[in-house]
């Protein structure tokens, strides 16, 4: 298996984040409590370490990065409801 470009890594992940987003705005055009809670509780900062200084830098900066990226796509999944998309 080749090594992807960083243009072709892009575009697969730009691919399935639409993907994504389209299942859940499907799935927010039918609420269900338990989706929603699940979200929510992956939207929050999660600090369950005793010591904040064991974790290194890079490990909070990738759990920042998937929370927006959660984040981002709850968004854009509720303004695809909101307009009717």
């Amino acid at each position: 298996m080749s090594e992807l470009t960083s243009f072709e890594l892009e575009g697969s992940l730009n691919g399935q984040r639409e993907v994504l987003t389209l299942i859940l705005t499907h799935l927010l055009r039918n609420p269900d409590e338990a989706l929603t809670k699940a979200l929510e509780e992956r939207l929050a900062p999660s600090n369950q370490q005793e010591d904040p200084g064991a974790v290194p830098q890079a490990a909070f900066a990738v759990e920042a990065a998937r929370a927006r990226e959660i984040k981002r796509m709850v968004d854009d999944a509720k303004a695809r409801v909101r307009s009717g998309e």
